[in-house]
């Protein structure tokens, strides 16, 4: 273990410590979510036998999403009584609720899809607790990145192999929701506070991690795709999961029927939505999380500091 984290304590010691298990806890919260994902969504939608007669939640989404946000803003405002910086954390928390309220008229197959925000606001508060419960360390762009991402492979996991006959393209809007919710919950654990050291600068982000695995991550898609190995867009429909032959080689599909990607699709003559293309998609998650990895200021400092050197004529 490294001893910066936990010093003077032997292996024993550290397994005993609460931010162990609360670190436990969340990989076994996001684990325990993804793999049951299909069975959920199936409780969702179905008639539950009780005393007073069949009851289905999904019928009660709509409710249960103003309930959440009123619960939500009744938080926010017992938290700014005893909080600093009201005003700078109130113009977050309006631009996140207008971009929740823009995706979901937008992007939202159905209200059933609300879940995508306490999920992930729930996931982060582990986080938070098994990383920096003090706000000593204020990880604050480290933690949007690791949730998002975590979302990312949550999507990832569901089209290939969790519910494959029940998606007809990986849901990059459904990455972004999940975002969403990250984002909701570092407001609710870093909202109306700051760092303590707010000196200490924060780690330049081409020497991050964060950085190199996502580079990887763009390479081993090209390569994949050089090899012939990963499409956007089949020709023609291909099975569940989207894997296909291709030139007598198994190629990964992101969507399984052409032109569903970057266009407006119907659920009845009502309710249409649209579904995000890969390009589309990444680009809304890269500036999302750099707007709001602005909310530490150490971050936005550095970042405005950037800027301004890229405006300073030679």
């Amino acid at each position: 273990m490294n001893e910066r984290f936990y010093p003077r304590r032997n292996r024993f010691q550290v397994l005993k410590t609460p931010r162990l298990w609360l670190a436990l806890l969340s990989v076994t919260f996001w684990v325990t979510m993804s793999l049951l994902h299909l069975k959920l969504s199936k409780l969702i939608v179905s008639p539950l036998p009780t005393p007073f007669g069949n009851f289905t939640p999904s019928d009660y989404s709509s409710a249960s999403g103003w309930v959440g946000l009123t619960a939500l803003v009744l938080i926010v405002f017992l938290q700014a009584r005893k909080g600093q910086h009201h005003l700078r954390t109130f113009v977050y928390w309006f631009l996140l609720l207008a971009v929740i309220f823009a995706a979901n008229r937008i992007l939202l197959v159905s209200p059933n899809e609300y879940v995508h925000y306490p999920q992930y606001a729930i996931l982060v508060i582990l986080m938070w607790l098994s990383i920096d419960p003090d706000r000593t360390r204020w990880p604050f762009g480290r933690i949007l990145f690791w949730a998002t991402f975590m979302g990312i492979i949550d999507e990832v996991n569901q089209y290939l192999f969790v519910c494959p006959s029940y998606g007809d393209y990986l849901d990059f809007n459904d990455f972004f929701l999940n975002q969403l919710g990250v984002v909701t919950g570092l407001l609710l654990v870093y909202g109306f506070h700051a760092p303590k050291n707010q000196d200490r600068p924060t780690l330049s982000l081409f020497k991050s991690v964060e950085f190199r695995l996502v580079a990887v991550c763009f390479v081993i898609l090209i390569l994949l795709h050089a090899a012939g190995r990963l499409y956007v867009t089949p020709p023609k429909a291909v099975p569940p999961g989207g894997i296909a032959l291709v030139n007598g080689k198994r190629a990964i599909y992101i969507e399984r029927k052409p032109g569903i990607m970057g266009n407006w699709n119907k659920v009845s003559e009502e309710n249409v939505y649209y579904v995000l293309a890969p390009a589309s998609g990444l680009f809304l998650l890269l500036i999302t999380g750099l707007i709001f990895s602005t909310y530490d200021p150490r971050f936005s400092r550095r970042l405005f500091i950037r800027l301004s050197l890229l405006d300073t004529p030679p």
